[in-house]
């Protein structure tokens, strides 16, 4: 069964419709960064000076040019710069370890590597030459006309985890950015919209969060810090009058255990990077109901999102969870099995087509080739990336996510889903929790469930308050995998008034035998990951296990 968005959207350059959106409205508040703003006169006016310095470094169309930086104002007028220049950028992260670092760069061969001021000291202790953009903006003049790319051309190259442990560079083009806001949008933003930029520089959200507003015409409220609180985000709706924002499931699960009411104002809240939780979903439908709120489906490789579906409160009662959605503009969603779109309402491997799909891989030739093929749907052989991912469509065309291929578990000759372990956890007494295949001493796999206590627990929402209001006790939730994995022996203690003998009754009466976990570790918090996912890491390593 295949589904697609009824009207593509033209190709276009990101920069181009950047520039179409500066002469619209020269005066409009493009960046806000602290208290400085920054017009659409003025982005246009610094990104052609970089521009130009780069032309005079030798950048050229095809060329990748790695940017180490945090968020910033300078940020986005450097990668816009880039853009201009007709390359494409890479963003890294300037707390990735120094060998990372000096092996991305490396691997994209740059003709010039820029960074902010944190940038400069990692590219420094890396052992990498680098431009600081302090510099960037002074020029001896200009290099000539600036080149025309087509929407085919790189814009972005995101670096994603590999399955073989080596880091693979996914070179997405402009149209797959320009796709979801020209000249219709994924989801209504309304006049004026303002988004709070907080994402992960190196992760494809970030492009949603900058590129979304700029070829809008809206603002990117940029977050220098590294974490977004509660009073943060509470000042940005009251202050800057912020009405979008994204978060992962996994952040928002903290928020929403402690001080829901620091998204009131918000026009829309996105979800993506994972499962959307049921229960705080309809908390905050049910709790601001003027909040329009948005389940967010696709891998890097789509950029951004593949389908989105605005969330129902009937939505957050279905047996599967909360659907994927609908196909965004340019995107087709295809549900195969050995290369052919399988029968409708049957579950098989999610393909994506359309003008949304990477590029391939840099410097990989047998992963692009493996990943993006072409599958027979109907009389057609259409182009698409295979996900890996598992999922079904319903009568609707509407996507519903079943878990990865390969994160099935084979126990015993068994396959089992994690998530219908983690769903039963939860419904055993569990608050958040994560399931993990981890191999014994024999080397034989055994399932491993790490579990929060309850939301309903006694002391669970006066702890997650303290959490989330206490910006620092917060920092360390997010950033410190060793402290938020703190474990408290006494299942009974963690899981409130559910005991361990009681969990596990509960467990063993929805689970068959094969199913249920050899071991169940409740910790205080699930640690998360600097882009806010799940830190499974650090929960294998706080217990002792092969990670």
């Amino acid at each position: 069964m295949s589904s697609w968005y009824g009207r593509p959207a033209p190709p276009a350059t990101i920069h181009g419709t950047v520039a179409r959106v500066a002469r619209r409205c020269p005066g409009r508040t493009a960046l806000i960064s602290g208290r400085h703003h920054i017009s659409y006169a003025r982005l246009m006016d610094r990104s052609g000076r970089v521009a130009h310095h780069l032309r005079n470094r030798g950048v050229r169309p095809g060329d990748v040019v790695p940017v180490t930086a945090r968020r910033s104002a300078d940020l986005a007028v450097v990668l816009l710069g880039v853009l201009r220049a007709g390359a494409a950028y890479a963003v890294l992260d300037v707390r990735w370890p120094a060998g990372r670092l000096h092996g991305l760069v490396t691997a994209m061969r740059a003709p010039v590597v820029l960074a902010d001021g944190p940038g400069s000291a990692a590219l420094d202790e890396a052992g990498c030459d680098h431009l600081a953009f302090a510099d960037l903006e002074h020029t001896g003049g200009p290099a000539g006309s600036l080149p025309d790319v087509t929407p085919d051309a790189c814009a972005t190259v995101f670096w994603t985890s590999g399955s073989t442990g080596r880091a693979k560079a996914v070179l997405s083009p402009h149209r797959a950015t320009t796709r979801l806001f020209t000249p219709e949008p994924f989801i209504r933003f309304g006049p004026a919209p303002v988004m709070v930029n907080a994402a992960a520089v190196a992760w494809d959200a970030f492009t949603l969060e900058l590129w979304g507003m700029l070829l809008l015409g809206g603002t990117a409220l940029v977050h220098e810090d590294d974490l977004l609180t509660p009073p943060a985000l509470r000042g940005y709706i009251k202050d800057h009058g912020a009405t979008h924002l994204f978060l992962t499931p996994a952040l928002f699960d903290v928020l929403a255990g402690g001080d829901l009411d620091c998204l009131a104002g918000l026009r829309a809240l996105l979800l993506g990077g994972d499962r959307p939780p049921p229960e705080n979903c309809r908390r905050l439908l049910d709790t601001h109901p003027d909040i329009e709120l948005y389940n967010g489906y696709g891998p890097v490789e789509s950029c951004v999102f593949a389908t989105t579906r605005r969330i129902t409160i009937e939505d957050t009662g279905g047996p599967g969870g909360v659907p994927a959605g609908e196909p965004v503009p340019g995107t087709e969603i295809h549900i195969v099995r050995d290369g052919v779109t399988v029968a409708p309402g049957e579950t098989g491997e999610v393909a994506i087509g359309g003008t949304g799909v990477a590029l391939g891989y840099l410097d990989d030739a047998a992963a692009t080739e493996a990943a993006f093929t072409g599958i027979v749907a109907g009389a057609r052989t259409v182009p698409v990336y295979l996900t890996g991912d598992r999922g079904h469509l319903d009568p609707s065309g509407a996507l519903h996510f079943a878990g990865r291929a390969d994160a099935q578990l084979k126990i015993a000759g068994h396959r089992i889903e994690p998530a219908e372990v983690e769903a039963a956890a939860r419904a055993a007494g569990a608050g958040r929790c994560v399931v993990s295949a981890i191999p014994d001493r024999s080397g034989t796999p055994r399932i491993i469930l790490f579990a929060e206590r309850s939301t309903d627990a006694p002391n669970n929402a006066e702890q997650t308050a303290r959490t989330v209001n206490d910006a620092e006790q917060t920092a360390r939730t997010v950033n410190d995998a060793e402290q938020t994995a703190r474990t408290v022996n006494d299942a009974a203690q963690i899981a409130g008034a559910v005991n361990d003998a009681e969990f596990r009754a509960r467990l063993a009466a929805v689970l068959p035998a094969y199913m249920m976990p050899s071991h169940i570790h409740f910790v205080d918090t699930i640690p998360l990951l600097d882009n806010t996912k799940v830190d499974r890491r650090a929960l294998a390593a706080r217990f002792g296990y092969p990670h």
